[in-house]
């Protein structure tokens, strides 16, 4: 038992002596209540998210696949950039398909809406049972928004 706890205490001090560059220092996630504001645009068909590491920081970003009840992509886009607004939230840059968004209710969070293809630009995949439901049906595929979630320390 001492010899287990003697090991333990010089794997501490090793590990804490090397500075543990491998180990995130920060984890930064989105505050909950904004992934639920976003989440009542629409219809969300499935959830996933990403976790990139930058210099010792993790930035956990939460992907929403939303199902506007629309006809087509540039419609749904429209759909949800207009709900969003509703809510507070203000449009702070765009391309014809894409639009990034902000709000002075929740400081810091970004929300970047666009279409599903994007999702490995994200880094991030869908379970594979979701990735094929969706894909089932190309016309409506082509019609869901990919939401992106991220937040910076403020």
């Amino acid at each position: 038992m001492v010899k287990r706890l003697l090991a333990a205490l010089c794997l501490l001090v090793t590990v804490s002596g090397c500075n543990a560059a491998w180990w995130p220092e920060t984890v930064i996630k989105v505050d909950p209540g904004a992934v639920t504001e976003v989440r009542s645009v629409g219809r969300v068909v499935t959830q996933t998210f990403t976790d990139p590491m930058y210099e010792r920081t993790v930035q956990v970003i939460e992907i929403l696949v939303v199902d506007m009840q629309a006809a087509d992509f540039p419609e749904a886009l429209d759909l949800a950039r207009d709900r969003l607004e509703q809510l507070g939230w203000k449009e702070v840059g765009s391309t014809d398909v894409m639009v990034q968004m902000e709000s002075s209710r929740w400081k810091g969070t970004t929300t970047r809406l666009g279409s599903v293809e994007d999702l490995e630009s994200l880094g991030a995949q869908l379970e594979p049972a979701a990735g094929e439901a969706l894909q089932a049906d190309a016309k409506k595929w082509a019609t869901y928004i990919l939401v992106s979630l991220s937040s910076v320390n403020e």
